[in-house]
């Protein structure tokens, strides 16, 4: 037993003494006022809306005005959804005021702050605010925290192994079998003591403050069934056979409960499909605590068995092992779907690369799983030394297993951020004809990004569609988005056959322009009218669905844009462009330009400006949008020079 419980130390060790960073987990859905919202009149109250259930002992909102001043009345109200977070605000002037927030989620732990700013009588753009607005953030996973969900992981398999393998696979429960059980009941109990001073701490609240919040309830529930395991062991010690058998089934029973009431806890809780999600979060951990917890409880209970009741006990283990492993199999895979909900998440988030690992790590354990099954399990009857130095390995590596899961529940999932594979468009194309049935065009624009670009027609005979060789191809264009930029024509010249091509910067803003073919071959001339969009530069782009939806674009070298749009409704809505140097504000120079472009109609040229004068990469532009689909452009160019351009798309409603 002392090998197995070294082997699972050492393999863990290096697994849960390193940080990983979180990935961004905002809470936040709406607000009340909304970010950047300019009022006639003051609000009587600030609301706030999360996307999971905050804890309000946890959860605080403070609002300021102008001089740093906190003004909200004392109390807060939860609506009856228990989702929305409410303050009272005394009269208020004009000016402009400050929201900070930090919450809790009530049901997996995650905790997230952030702020923003809103205006009575004045507009909060260009405005002093004492705290700005800051993007929703989440602190990294604690080490202690993974430490402790992993003590914790480790005690459920030792004691639902230990009990289920004294009842079912040998003739009578062992003091070993009990040792190991009796280990693992006191090894869950640490791993939630650990859990429970971590979150105490992160909380900010004492001892017995904790235990009346959403964080320690969890705990309580999970440690009930735990503790109550425990007298059930000592009654096993002190008693026959029969009466162990009864004792030990009290204890595993117990130990399943404990896993059913953890699974509330975790990320499946917080699922849209909860009510099927927990049940296969806690059938996954009990089928590996089944497969690892009874594998180890095996090798230790083999010790001076006969060799007939050691090969039945073997027998026995890998008919329950080999329905285990496909329980955590089609469970595994129903969790991944939720939890990732993309494939290119895999690979483009740290959650996903986990899971990556876990699969991987999952296939070593089947592969020596099936070496045990169909080698060493025959061969249980005379010899049981491969059985017992692969299962070691096995235990080790479930180990790792182990305490990468630990890692993923401290973890947001991506199935809260969205990341839509962006791919850049190699061309724009259009085609048309003229008013009078002369010449079809057909225009290819390379990249088709704003700013310099290689243009191509080609033309034909529209009644017979035979190559027209032309006198003159010319292109003129207008932005009708924006009257002050005029019109401009670039000349193309003949590359052979009917093909006319040039290059030029004429494409010089985002949007939607209006390109007109000017043709001229023989004693024919017409102009073919067509209308291209500029392409979407290519782009990263991470959303986080809530009211309003935010999409960060990764500029590179850590930096990135985070975008949104309020309130995305038919009428007045501003445009929020904020960039980043890591978690602080990229300091931009002035003249971002934000258009919009809707789904038909020239592009709508937005008014942008800094949305105040401490928000050195936070821009603001408004306008008044129609409804259907709109794509967004934003162009700005930071301190040191740089350029960026990005775009998203919103419906507006």
């Amino acid at each position: 037993m002392r090998r197995i419980l070294l082997a699972l130390l050492v393999a863990s060790f290096g697994v849960v003494s390193f940080s990983v960073l979180a990935e961004a987990h905002a809470l936040l859905r709406l607000s009340s006022p909304a970010d950047g919202a300019t009022l006639d009149h003051a609000p009587p109250e600030v609301s706030i809306t999360f996307t999971e259930v905050p804890d309000p002992r946890l959860s605080i909102i403070h609002v300021y005005n102008a001089g740093g001043q906190q003004l909200e009345r004392s109390g807060m109200t939860v609506s009856a959804d228990r989702y929305t977070l409410t303050v009272a605000l005394p009269p208020l002037q004009t000016g402009v005021y400050t929201v900070s927030w930090r919450t809790v989620s009530a049901v997996d732990g995650h905790n997230a702050a952030g702020s923003f700013a809103f205006g009575v009588g004045t507009s909060p753009v260009g405005a002093s605010a004492p705290s700005g607005t800051t993007a929703p953030s989440t602190p990294p996973p604690s080490p202690f925290a993974i430490a402790g969900r992993w003590i914790y992981y480790i005690g459920l398999a030792l004691l639902l192994g230990g009990s289920w393998i004294a009842l079912f696979a040998f003739p009578a429960p062992s003091r070993r079998l009990l040792t190991m059980a009796a280990v693992g009941f006191f090894t869950a109990v640490i791993g939630l003591a650990v859990q429970a001073e971590v979150q105490r701490e992160t909380a900010g609240v004492g001892v017995g403050d904790f235990f009346g919040t959403s964080l320690g309830g969890n705990l309580i529930k999970q440690a009930i069934p735990i503790v109550l395991s425990g007298p059930a062991l000592v009654l096993a010690w002190a008693q026959d056979a029969q009466r162990q058998r009864i004792s030990l089934g009290v204890a595993g029973a117990l130990g399943l409960v404990g896993i059913f009431t953890h699974a509330l806890t975790t990320h499946a809780g917080a699922s849209n499909v909860a009510w099927l999600m927990v049940p296969a979060q806690a059938l996954h951990l009990t089928a590996f605590a089944v497969w690892i917890g009874g594998l180890s409880a095996l090798l230790v209970g083999l010790r001076g068995l006969p060799a007939n009741l050691a090969a039945r006990a073997v027998r026995r283990f890998s008919f329950v092992a080999g329905i285990a492993l496909g329980a955590i199999g089609v469970t595994g895979f129903l969790r991944a779907v939720d939890e990732v909900g993309a494939i290119s998440r895999l690979f483009s988030t740290l959650f996903g690369g986990l899971i990556i690992v876990k699969v991987g790590l999952f296939a070593i354990l089947l592969t020596l799983g099936a070496i045990n099954r169909y080698r060493n399990v025959p061969r249980a009857e005379w010899s049981l030394g491969g059985l017992r130095r692969v299962g070691r390995i096995e235990v080790a590596v479930a180990a790792i297993v182990i305490g990468v899961a630990a890692m993923l529940t401290a973890l947001a999932p991506p199935s809260y951020s969205l990341e839509p594979p962006t791919r850049s468009p190699q061309q724009v194309a259009a085609s048309g004809h003229d008013l009078g049935d002369v010449f079809n065009a057909d225009l290819v624009i390379a990249p088709g990004y704003p700013g310099s670009n290689r243009f191509r027609v080609s033309v034909r005979d529209y009644n017979n569609g035979h190559p027209v060789n032309a006198n003159r191809v010319a292109l003129r264009f207008d932005f009708p988005g924006r009257p002050s930029v005029g019109e401009s024509t670039l000349e193309l010249k003949p590359t052979g056959g009917n093909v006319y091509a040039a290059t030029g910067t004429n494409l010089s803003l985002a949007g939607r322009w209006s390109v007109t073919v000017l043709v001229e071959a023989g004693l024919n001339s017409a102009e073919v009218p067509l209308t291209v969009t500029t392409a979407v530069p290519a782009q990263r782009i991470t959303v986080q669905h809530g009211n309003p939806d935010i999409y960060t674009v990764d500029l590179g070298n850590n930096r990135s844009l985070q975008l949104y749009l309020d309130p995305a409704k038919v009428g007045n809505n501003a445009v929020h462009a904020t960039f980043f140097q890591g978690n602080d504000e990229l300091p931009m120079a002035d003249g971002a330009a934000i258009s919009g472009t809707p789904e038909t109609g020239p592009t709508v040229d937005l008014q942008a400006a800094r949305f105040a004068d401490d928000r050195i990469g936070h821009f603001i532009a408004q306008g008044s949008l129609t409804a259907g689909r709109w794509r967004f452009d934003i162009s700005a160019s930071s301190t040191d020079g740089k350029t960026y351009q990005a775009s998203f798309e919103e419906t507006i409603k």
